[in-house]
Formats: structure tokens, C-alpha cells, sequence
């Protein structure tokens, strides 16, 4: 047994643990089956139509490269790419890795950093980026919900199309007249339909509203009574007003009545701040250089004072004193019963404390006190930042821009004119035009108006691509399909995920700028799933955990739009099938730490 995991074994016998699976996974991906799309002839050439839901072996196989990070509440991300930076100085761009090292490159040193736009926020030096270019995805919300105002503007242009008389629609001045009449309409809603989209807006209000009732909803017996009852109402206007679907409000009212039923009044408050702390503040700071550095010098001090430390004696230290003014800085303003990044902090004081004095009993030296303490507080504070898991539906930066620009307030009043105008043009020009042709027609139409909305729509980044499931050995069913019985059908998933390229998306591989009929492509979906090998032996030490880092499994991939569906049911896309291998290259449980 390797002895990185005899001390986490002892470090959870008295921690609570995150997630063991938890940090950055990288590998590759060996794609060496697919269905057979083609219908060959057999010796008395009659079409045999292969089995679509049965990948087969082909000649060659397909690597990709696959980045996947589990943070400490064991929840799974697919990365595009992600930077391993030092949050301490390395001196120079010119600075050897020794130098590197010098200034301070343990895990506790550095963060993993998926968001460009933070890389000015840490120090200039040489860091290491990893990246898969075949998981290039953007925020496809931003798409979707301008597809909801196209698609909204489309019908309804569609229907004042079929109800125009045919003497209103004779003359361009009456049709002109027509589309007028149709935009004063739209105007008068539209800045509150454009309004609800800003969920960010909306969540802060709710928020605010709700702060007051946090006692009363966590002292409700059940969701369906009292103050959680009206309030899981108010959630659910809230998720259905926009096209966006925000969950965070609903989220909110279920932890907190869960926390206040088992937990009490101060874990309700904490659940609520936790879904409150849209930025993940408190996660950010807990695996940050601030924290870090007020650990390395607590256990540095412990290891020196071991017979007789005391946590009152590591609060008092310079780099904890700048934590702790930092915790009050992360607090969400209005919900400032927030303790959970002090409560983490006090559990890793505690235990540094602890390994100390155990250190110092059985005679060991002050350099492996110094360790040992080290590792108990950085366990402590993975544990703490675990039971707060963060909120996979916040909307991104690149969201919200998007939809407070002056191009996305003015969405519905473009599509609406050039749908309906494109729209009546169709029915005066085609004798046999019908209700598809007209719809056709007026998508065409809005489309090819939006069409610097639709590239802003685009350039909304996501980071990272929330994954479903449980990553662990043995989650899922890693059998071939090819290998099951007729009857036999797989198992439940082990992580799942999904990446959407929307028809009307700038970068959609069947949009062509110079061919008319391609003015919108198809919407290609990707359904992602992953199946886990289950333990080399029965029994015994799991063979992953934070001092063990690899895993394997089989890949699936199912992709809708580049094909047209198969099966009888025309409900299975191309599949592919391959195996996959991962390597933990970093135990570090937040994205981009301050």
C-alpha cells in the first residue's frame, strides 16, 4: 500500500473526506466501433438493413483527448481546456522549473484555471494549459432562448399570415400596414418578455424577497406546507417565466427546508447562502493562495510549539487574521449569517492542532509534524467546501451580457417584421403556398435578419459542461453493446452529459453562407456517456483515491443532426463506442481559486 494512501486513510478516520475521486482527470479516448449507417445488399441483393443500435469494429479508431475535473462534493465537469497556474510568484517568464518550484508549487499553490479571462489575476509565469479540441462548446442558453423569440415570432407571423384577407394582403402598402400593425403589437410586451430573461436580475430579487422567510421555511415540516410551500410557488413562476429555466430559486427553498429539517437554523441559513453565492465565492477563497498560505503557516507553527498549541494561538497568526478578513469579504450582502467558510476554516485549525500534538506525543520530528498537520488542515477544508455543493444552472457572464444588449432588446420587433414580411410575400407570390412553406419561409426570413444577434449569441462562453452521474469505479455498465444478448439491454449510466450545437448557430457545420437554402442547419446534439471499470479485486482498498489516479471504462457517444435517425422508431442517431483511460494530474477540488 503506497503511503500517500495509508495517511489518507488516517486522515478520514477522523475527517469527513470529499470526494476521494476528487481533481483534475486527463486521458484519451480510443474510439474503435460505430453503427453502420449504409444498407447493403446480400447475395440475393435484397437491402439488409444492419442493426443501428449495434456499434461495430471498424478499421481504424479515433483518438480524443478528455478532460473531466470532480470537485470535493464529487460533482462532474467536461472541460475544454483548463491552465495549471501558480498562485505564487515564479520570478520571470524566463524562470526554470526549479526556480518555479522554489517559489512555492505544491498543490496548495496552485489553482486550475478554465476561465480566461482570470489569468491577469495571477502571477506572470509559465503555466501549463491542457486542452481537447473536439469538446469546443459555447453557452447554449444564450442560443436557445433567442431560438424561443425567433420560434415565438415565427408563429405568430405564421398566424397573422393565414387570418389576413386576401384584399388586406394585395398591395404592398396593405401588407406593409399589416407588418406595422403586427410590430406595435410586439412592442408592447417586449421589454418585459426581454426583461424576464435577465435571470440573474430576477434571481437577485427573489433572493431578496425570500431572505426574510429562511427561519420560517426551514422550520416547515415538508415542501408542501407553510412558508416552503409558498415559497417553492413563488420558485416555480419564477423557472417557468423565463425561457432560460432557472432552478437556482427552487434549489434554494429545497436545501434550505432540508438543512433546517436535519440540520438546524444556522446549516439552513448556510444552504441558502450557498445557493445564494452566485460566484462561488467561498469555495473560490477556501482553495485559493489565501487560505493556503494561512494553512502552510499554522502547521509551520504547530510543528514548532507542538506540546503546547492551541487554535487560539493559530487565530492569532498574521496569514489566518487575512483570511478571515477575506471570509467577510466572500459573505453574500444579504445573507450574512453565511459561516461556511469560517466554519471549514475553524475545522482545519482544529485539526492541525490535533495531528500537532499527536506528532509531538509519539516523538515525531518537526519537519513531519509540520506534514502531517499540513495535510489534516488542507483535508479538513476539502471536507467543508464539500458539503456545500455548487449550483450547476447559474447563468454565465457572457448570459447576461448578451441579454441586456440594445441588439437582444430589439430581437422580437426584427423577427417580427421580417418573419411577417417574408411571411405575406410567400402567400402572394405561391398560389400553393401551405403552412409549412409559410413557416419556412418566415424563419428564413428572421433568421437572415438576426444574424449579427445570432453571432453575439455565440460568443457567450461556458467554461465547463455540468456532467450527470457519479464518477467512481464501478458506476455504470461498461460492457460493449455489441456483446449483449438480443434481449439484454445496458445498465444505468455511470456519468452522462449532453452538448447542443443549435440549427441556427453560426458555427453549425450545415449553415453555408453563399448557398440560399442552408440559411439555417440542423440542431446537432451530442449525447455523452461514460461506464466505469469496477475494482481490479473484490473487496478490500478501493484502487482510486487521492494518493491512486487512474481509471478506465467504456466511452459512448451518440450524435444527433449529422444524419438522419435510424431505427424503426427513427430515434437512434450515429454511435460510437470505444474505451477510455484517466489520469489524476491534480488533487485540487475548486476551479479557478483565488
Amino acid at each position: 500500500m503506497k503511503k500517500s494512501l495509508i495517511v489518507w486513510m488516517a486522515l478520514c478516520a477522523g475527517v469527513s473526506c470529499a470526494d476521494p475521486y476528487t481533481g483534475l482527470w486527463v486521458g484519451t479516448v480510443s474510439l474503435r466501433a460505430v453503427n453502420e449507417v449504409s444498407i447493403p445488399l446480400d447475395e440475393n441483393n435484397v437491402p439488409v438493413a444492419p442493426d443501428p443500435t449495434r456499434p461495430t469494429a471498424t478499421g481504424d479508431r479515433a483518438d480524443l483527448t478528455l478532460l473531466l475535473h470532480v470537485n470535493d462534493a464529487g460533482q462532474v465537469s467536461l472541460l475544454k481546456d483548463v491552465a495549471i497556474v501558480n498562485r505564487n510568484p515564479s520570478g520571470s517568464l524566463s524562470a526554470t522549473a526549479a526556480e518555479i518550484a522554489a517559489a512555492g508549487s505544491d498543490e496548495g499553490s496552485l489553482s486550475l484555471v478554465t476561465d480566461p479571462t482570470l489569468y491577469a489575476e495571477y502571477p506572470l509565469q509559465k503555466a501549463t494549459r491542457l486542452a481537447s479540441v473536439v469538446y469546443d462548446f459555447g453557452d447554449p442558453k444564450a442560443t436557445r432562448v433567442l431560438e424561443t423569440f425567433v420560434n415565438n415570432m415565427v408563429n405568430l407571423a405564421r398566424v397573422k399570415t393565414e387570418i389576413a384577407s386576401d384584399a388586406e394582403i394585395a398591395t404592398t402598402a396593405g401588407r406593409n400596414l399589416l407588418v406595422e400593425e403586427a410590430v406595435t403589437e410586439v412592442e408592447g410586451w417586449q421589454a418585459d418578455v426581454v426583461a424576464a430573461e435577465n435571470v440573474e436580475a430576477s434571481y437577485a430579487l427573489f433572493l431578496d424577497s425570500v431572505r426574510a422567510n429562511i427561519p420560517a421555511i426551514a422550520a416547515s415540516p415538508a415542501l408542501t406546507t407553510g412558508a416552503a410551500r409558498d415559497a417553492l410557488h413563488d420558485a416555480t413562476i419564477l423557472y417557468n417565466s423565463a425561457a432560460f429555466q432557472d432552478t437556482r430559486a427552487m434549489e434554494l427553498v429545497i436545501a434550505v427546508q432540508a438543512a433546517g429539517t436535519t440540520q438546524g437554523l444556522t446549516n439552513a441559513w448556510n444552504a441558502a447562502a450557498a445557493l445564494a453565492d452566485v460566484e462561488n465565492k467561498v469555495l473560490r477563497l477556501l482553495s485559493g493562495k489565501v487560505a493556503g498560505d494561512a494553512l502552510v503557516e499554522a502547521a509551520a507553527y504547530a510543528s514548532t510549539n507542538a506540546a503546547t498549541i492551541t487554535v487560539n494561538d493559530l487565530l492569532a497568526l498574521p496569514g489566518v487574521q487575512t483570511f478571515l478578513a477575506a471570509t467577510l469579504a466572500t459573505k453574500v450582502a444579504s445573507y450574512a449569517i453565511d459561516s461556511r467558510g469560517t466554519d471549514a476554516f475553524d475545522d482545519a485549525l482544529a485539526r492541525i492542532v490535533t495531528a500537532a500534538r499527536a506528532g509531538h506525543t509519539a516523538g515525531t520530528t518537526t519537519s513531519l509534524i509540520r506534514q502531517e498537520a499540513l495535510a489534516a488542515g488542507r483535508a479538513a477544508l476539502a471536507a467543508g467546501a464539500a458539503k456545500w455543493p455548487a449550483t450547476r444552472n447559474a447563468p454565465t457572464p457572457g448570459y447576461t451580457a448578451f441579454v441586456t444588449s440594445s441588439a437582444f432588446a430589439e430581437v422580437s420587433v426584427v423577427a417580427i417584421r421580417a418573419a411577417l414580411t417574408a411571411a405575406l410575400s410567400e402567400r402572394v407570390a405561391n398560389p400553393l403556398s401551405w403552412e409549412g412553406s409559410i413557416t419556412s419561409v418566415a424563419r428564413a426570413g428572421a433568421v437572415n435578419a438576426l444574424q449579427s444577434v445570432y453571432s453575439a449569441a455565440a460568443r457567450a462562453m461556458l467554461n465547463e459542461l455540468a456532467m450527470q452521474g457519479v464518477f467512481a469505479l464501478g458506476s455504470g455498465d461498461p460492457r460493449y453493446t455489441a456483446t449483449l444478448a438480443p434481449a439484454e439491454v445496458l445498465g444505468a449510466p455511470g456519468l452522462t452529459g449532453q452538448i447542443l450545437l443549435p440549427a441556427s448557430h453560426p458555427t453549425n457545420p450545415f449553415r453555408h453562407r453563399r448557398h440560399p437554402d442552408h440559411t439555417t442547419g440542423v440542431d446537432i446534439t451530442r449525447n455523452i456517456r461514460l461506464d466505469f471499470d469496477a475494482p481490479p479485486s473484490a473487496g478490500g482498498i478501493p484502487s482510486v483515491t487521492r494518493g491512486v489516479s487512474t481509471v478506465s471504462g467504456v466511452y459512448r457517444e451518440e450524435v444527433f443532426g449529422l444524419h438522419k435517425p435510424l431505427g424503426p422508431a427513427k430515434d437512434i442517431g450515429l454511435r460510437t463506442e470505444g474505451r477510455f483511460q484517466l489520469n489524476r494530474v491534480s488533487a485540487i477540488g475548486t476551479l479557478n481559486g483565488k
